[in-house]
């Protein structure tokens, strides 16, 4: 680590958020950035994309991601390689933690994650990036084994 934000910040943060952007490349260089749900799993984040989609296109050509969360203020930015996930055992357990946190307020319905239409990425984050509202020109850098 270099800074002074202390990591529980960045893994509280990671943990409350419903939706983080995840940035990719086109085949033909281009950059590419969705929002999308995600679990956020020991410095790894999941998350599911339509196979038919242009981020599953991106990812099958050129699989590093840049993921952003936070604000302007509170900025987290995490890098790594976005690989399938598809063993069953892992699914399940994935799709578990998914339930549990995209619950619908008003009926109760349970999000999940659905193999058969969607690719499930795992992101083992490689190196975060993190500014704090009155902390901006004190960056705080972590990087983790690939």
């Amino acid at each position: 680590m270099t800074g002074f934000i202390p990591w529980r910040t960045v893994d509280l943060q990671l943990q409350s958020l419903r939706t983080v952007w995840i940035s990719c490349t086109r085949p033909d260089g281009r950059p590419h950035a969705t929002p999308v749900w995600f679990i956020w799993d020991d410095k790894q984040i999941i998350f599911a994309v339509s196979k038919q989609s242009q981020k599953a296109r991106n990812l099958k050509h050129q699989p590093f991601v840049v993921v952003h969360a936070g604000d302007g203020d509170d900025a987290y930015i995490l890098e790594g390689i976005a690989e399938l996930v598809s063993e069953p055992a892992e699914l399940e357990r994935l799709n578990r933690l998914y339930m549990e946190k995209y619950v619908d307020p008003n009926s109760g319905a349970r999000a999940t994650l659905n193999p058969e239409q969607d690719d499930i990425y795992r992101v083992r984050v490689q190196h975060v990036m993190c500014w704090l509202y009155g902390t901006v020109t004190n960056r705080t850098d972590w990087r983790f084994g690939s």
